[in-house]
């Protein structure tokens, strides 16, 4: 019975990394699709579909993401969830620095 409860705590701390996870996934989300309207803008009639393009999938990259999370979240793999989390964050910094900043 003490190694149960020994492990609560662990168990407790990977659900609400999990939690604060998805959040941070849906508010990079919602950033990523926010950049159209900065992109509109700054630039106004002469913005292109190409300049937008990269925000487009990577918004799409961090919806399949965000899903993804969920349903490990709510399967119970709270520490998938979690990981998946970062992989997302780190996958749109990727995208970033690669394809829209040069």
């Amino acid at each position: 019975m003490a190694d149960v409860a020994e492990c609560m705590p662990l168990l407790k701390r990977a659900h609400r990394l999990a939690q604060a996870g998805i959040c941070v996934q849906f508010l990079a989300l919602v950033r990523t699709l926010a950049e159209f309207f900065r992109l509109e803008h700054v630039q106004g009639p002469t913005l292109l579909a190409s300049t937008v393009a990269p925000y487009v999938g990577g918004a799409l990259l961090a919806a399949l993401l965000t899903w993804t999370a969920v349903l490990c979240y709510f399967a119970g793999r709270d520490r998938t969830a979690a990981g998946v989390a970062g992989v997302t964050v780190l996958a749109l910094l990727i995208i970033k620095i690669l394809v829209i900043a040069p």
